[in-house]
């Protein structure tokens, strides 16, 4: 399976067949094609795949993360806001996909800042229940599947 097919099961929601593809080692050889734009898809997904093990871990108390609600909360901050931010907003800006990615990233980050907040409150259930069901699995799903659109898109696909 090559890496567009593994963008289209994301773009329709298939996220069981894409899991099934992700970090397997045919996909490394093919990753340079993920770059577009100055931004690497498969690594953008996979960062905020990451999220909910990191939360998660978190919620439990057996991280060593310090993670941070106030840093969290904003979307510009990691590689895939920057990119947003930066020069994905110059290259993709007319495209109505980066508007709904742009808006939905920013959803994701607030998602994620509340699952701390609830934590650093007393409250490691209700964060624990918020990841797995309610906003952030909605807006994690919707974030990797817009990637994969805007990626598909971009690729002339």
């Amino acid at each position: 399976m090559g890496l567009l097919d593994w963008f289209s099961a994301l773009a329709k929601g298939d996220d069981k067949h894409a899991h099934s593809v992700a970090g397997a080692p045919h996909l490394g050889g093919i990753k340079e094609e993920a770059v577009v734009q100055g931004l690497d898809f498969v690594a953008a997904i996979e960062a905020h795949r990451k999220w909910k093990d990191r939360l998660s871990d978190y919620a439990q108390g057996i991280s060593t993360e310090k993670l941070d609600h106030a840093v969290i909360c904003r979307d510009d901050q990691c590689a895939l806001g920057k990119w947003i931010y930066g020069s994905g907003g110059v290259f993709t800006g007319h495209l109505p996909l980066f508007h709904q990615l742009k808006a939905k990233h920013a959803q994701f980050h607030i998602s994620a800042a509340e699952v701390v907040d609830k934590v650093q409150h007393g409250r490691k259930e209700e964060a624990i229940g918020m990841l797995l069901e309610g906003e952030f699995p909605k807006n994690s799903r919707d974030v990797q599947s817009l990637l994969s659109k805007l990626y598909m898109e971009m690729k002339g696909q």
